[in-house]
């Protein structure tokens, strides 16, 4: 790779930041880039850093200007750039010290116009993942990029984070004095390339500031920003339309109408009515495309009607909207409820059954953990009751609940058996799960009920007292359950909370089996938490990948957590890819439960960090016997724990075999009929 890279860094208004971002394109492990630092007549010390910088660095180039805004400075910069690829980078954030190397690489070997990196959001102390989480690179011809760019889950407009062959900014620059500006530039980009791609490598950090412009903390500055996305969006659907591309205009204005809503009702709020009528023409120009629009909902046509009105008709339909959103409420629990009286789910027991189990899943969302339990305890009880002639299984999905329940309700036996998804949910951290938990143990308390392994998890405050008495009065009511704890801990808390039968068992996903993969394996596999049960810091985090790269390893990061929902006819799919992910590491670092489960089952040597309660530490003393897992109590032992995996200190590398657990398994399920 000779390719010259140009960097692109507009700065105003930053000089608590500057510095880190320049040092971290100064570092980078590829080496030739011209570096153009746009001082946008910044009032503050920044004028003199970068110049400081040029005198150091002769990569470096500063182009001073009089404040023209971000547009007005990457322009300045791309009429005088010189390299074959150009990448943008704001100057409150920084980049990973491989970036322009690794996204170089994949633009060469996938023949790419355009690489898109993944990237974190740093937020005060924490590091964070947001966007959704892929473990492949995604290659797309421009029709299918401009789509998903049009969805903005995906991929967004932001015009940093993304490496441009330079000849497709010929004739494109960004729109002067407006912000978000990239949403109004991204779509020729995509539109003059061949093939973009995503790469699954983290190597942007997106800084969230409250002094941000992007931030917005008062009305006025939310209702420009808002008027600015209209803009921006309002051309690209027209530019879509000119293009004969049909079907993405269709889809640019199902996006944008929600936006308008916005825009008109924050212009009332802001006192900016000009911008409110000049928006309501727009909607009255595009009546029929609205109108029939098949991307756009029902609710949405109707709404129309009501941002087309006066201010002081909308002022009266927000005072009226509250009660009568109310009302409709009721009207739509009561035809639910009417429903459900006669909803039909097929509980019906085939010729020579005389008996139901009945596995209620959680909804599961985007978290491959839960995923796993739901998908081992279907395979697990197909494997118990496989020479039952007398039981029938039925498989309910979280998102049937409702429908399956209702429907149970009329047809259960008192042999049947009931059984409820495992994992860390009981407690009051995840109140839909335990909503839904206590609808089945109060309303088949007469049956078994046998609830998979759980850590059990209540806060130390009023909410938590008030949960534990909600789940006492409930339980203690059911003749025939039994709790299976999946730690000590947990089982300890079950005991001492309820007088019910409490079994301690491993988490269910133990027991899955898969066929040897016999990959080769390489790199290591980080998967880290960034939700309200991670506790490792932004620099914890940051020390953690960097003692792993110094082992000479590629350092790939994932989770368990896909921030995208999973659908039930995916689940299998997506979580067997997952733990191929797994199966290729020579190493797994991570703080989630079920990183380190599918590192047992994949038999890949692992090093466990805590997260902010007990069930992490505690699942794993229940496989403390498996040799390639290491527990470790901070982040300052990693070195020497990566060094004993790495150098083979860990003994046989066998997964431990719980031969025991589908014996009691078969008995918790089989054996305590009422």
């Amino acid at each position: 790779m000779s390719d010259l890279v140009t960097v692109i860094v507009p700065v105003y208004k930053v000089e608590k930041y500057l510095n880190k971002c320049v040092d971290s394109i100064l570092n980078q492990s590829y080496r030739n880039l011209e570096i153009i630092l746009v001082d946008d007549g910044s009032p503050d010390e920044c004028s003199r850093i970068c110049d400081d910088y040029a005198s150091m660095d002769s990569r470096i180039e500063v182009i001073h200007k009089e404040n023209g805004g971000l547009s007005s400075a990457r322009n300045a910069a791309l009429d005088v750039a010189k390299g074959d690829w150009i990448l943008c980078v704001d100057s409150d954030d920084y980049i990973h010290s491989t970036m322009v190397e690794k996204m170089l690489a994949a633009a060469e070997e996938n023949l790419a116009d355009i690489v898109i990196s993944s990237y974190y959001l740093q937020k005060n102390d924490k590091l964070s993942i947001v966007d959704e989480i892929h473990d492949e690179v995604i290659v797309m011809d421009k029709m299918t990029a401009l789509d998903r760019l049009v969805a903005d889950k995906e991929i967004k407009s932001y015009a940093w984070g993304k490496l441009y062959r330079a000849e497709l900014f010929e004739g494109v620059r960004y729109p002067d004095g407006r912000n978000y500006e990239d949403i109004a530039t991204t779509y020729y980009l995509f539109d003059k390339a061949d093939k973009i791609i995503k790469i699954p490598e983290y190597l942007y950090y997106y800084l969230v500031r409250d002094d941000s412009i992007s931030f917005n903390n008062s009305t006025v500055s939310w209702h420009k920003g808002c008027h600015a996305s209209c803009l921006g969006q309002e051309e690209r659907a027209e530019y879509f339309k000119q293009k004969g591309y049909v079907d993405l205009y269709e889809r640019a204005m199902a996006a944008l109408l929600p936006y308008l809503f916005s825009d008109i009702k924050s212009a009332y709020q802001a006192g900016e009515f000009e911008d409110a009528i000049e928006t309501q023409k727009y909607i009255q120009g595009h009546l029929n495309s609205f109108r029939e629009n098949a991307y756009i909902s029902d609710k949405d046509k109707k709404l129309i009607d009501v941002y087309l009105k006066s201010p002081d008709y909308f002022k009266f339909y927000e005072k009226v909207k509250k009660p009568v959103l109310k009302i409709n409420k009721k009207i739509a629990k009561v035809r639910h409820h009417i429903w459900l009286l006669t909803a039909f789910y097929d509980f019906e027991l085939k010729a020579g059954k005389s008996r139901r189990v009945v596995y209620f899943e959680l909804p599961c969302f985007d978290n491959l953990g839960d995923h796993a339990i739901a998908y081992t305890t279907k395979k697990l009880l197909s494997q118990i009751f496989a020479d039952d002639d007398s039981a029938q299984i039925y498989v309910v999905p979280g998102w049937q609940f409702n429908k399956a329940f209702s429907a149970l309700k009329r047809c259960i036996g008192k042999d049947d058996v009931i059984v409820c998804q495992g994992g860390g949910n009981f407690g009051n951290l995840y109140d839909f799960a335990q909503v839904f938990r206590r609808k089945v143990l109060k309303r088949f308390r007469d049956n078994r009920i046998v609830i998979m392994p759980q850590t059990v998890f209540y806060t130390d405050d009023e909410k938590g007292n008030k949960e534990i008495e909600l789940d006492r009065k409930t339980i203690e009511k059911c003749s025939n359950l039994t709790i299976l704890a999946r730690d000590k801990k947990s089982y300890g808390l079950f005991k001492q909370y309820f007088k019910t039968d409490v079994c301690l068992m491993r988490d269910v996903v133990t027991t899955l089996n898969l066929p040897d993969q016999n990959n080769e394996r390489e790199g290591i596999l980080l998967c880290l938490r960034s939700d309200k049960e991670g506790k490792l810091s932004l620099e914890e985090k940051m020390q953690i990948e960097k003692e792993c790269r110094e082992w000479g390893q590629d350092v790939k990061v994932s989770d368990t957590c896909t921030n995208y929902v999973i659908k039930d006819e995916d689940r299998e799919r997506i979580l067997l890819a997952k733990l191929g992910l797994f199966s290729r590491a020579r190493l797994v670092v991570t703080d989630r439960l079920h990183g380190m489960m599918f590192s047992l089952i994949t038999k890949t040597p692992c090093i466990v960090l805590g997260n902010n309660h007990h069930k992490v530490r505690e699942a794993y003393d229940t496989i403390g016997d498996c040799d390639y897992i290491r527990y470790i109590d901070s982040a300052d032992e990693l070195k020497k724990a990566v060094s004993d995996l790495l150098n083979d200190n860990c003994g046989s590398y066998t997964r431990p075999v719980y031969k025991n657990d589908l014996g009691k398994y078969k008995e918790l399920l089989c054996g305590k009929n009422s």
